[in-house]
């Protein structure tokens, strides 16, 4: 099951970043909650646990200026909010 939700995820991640690079950064968490896939996702649930994982913007920031991808415990916490 973690296969799955971690394909998805990455899927989902993928497309997203098609386009040019401003188009797509989320400069902020609600940017991030946004693109939540109300197909597979309670984006309410999404969008708590993104900002109880960064806790600010600025967390969120400083986190994407270093890593380019969503952090792993995110990715699990996420999985609690798959419909």
């Amino acid at each position: 099951m973690k296969i799955i939700f971690t394909s998805i995820a990455t899927i989902s991640l993928l497309l997203s970043s098609c386009g040019s690079p401003e188009e797509s950064m989320n400069r902020t968490m609600a940017d991030f909650t946004e693109k939540c896939i109300e197909d597979v996702y309670d984006c309410e649930c999404y969008g708590n646990k993104v900002k109880a994982h960064f806790k600010t913007d600025e967390a969120y920031i400083k986190h994407y200026e270093v890593n380019n991808e969503i952090p792993d415990e995110l990715v699990e916490s996420l999985f609690d909010c798959m419909k």
